[in-house]
């Protein structure tokens, strides 16, 4: 869904505010596409659950920027 494409864009620009969010696409890769690390990606899924009030599942390794938004669109799908 493009709406939690363009809000996780906006998550990362407010936790790393050196991302070039107009390059993120869904195929954009967590690691080697954005540089983020283990601690980036913890952070990033802390302030994603509270925006979209949802919980991830232990276990769950993105590698993605499309990977989030699946799962998140499934989730909030979930408590709908």
């Amino acid at each position: 869904m493009e709406n939690t494409l363009e809000k996780l864009k906006a998550l990362l620009k407010n936790s790393m505010p050196d991302t070039d969010t107009e390059q993120i696409t869904r195929d954009s890769d967590l690691l080697s596409d954005l540089g983020l690390d283990s601690l980036n990606l913890m952070l990033l899924a802390i302030v994603a659950e509270d925006e979209f009030n949802i919980r991830f599942e232990t276990g769950f390794h993105p590698e993605t920027v499309g990977d989030l938004c699946d799962y998140i669109d499934k989730a909030e799908a979930k408590t709908v």
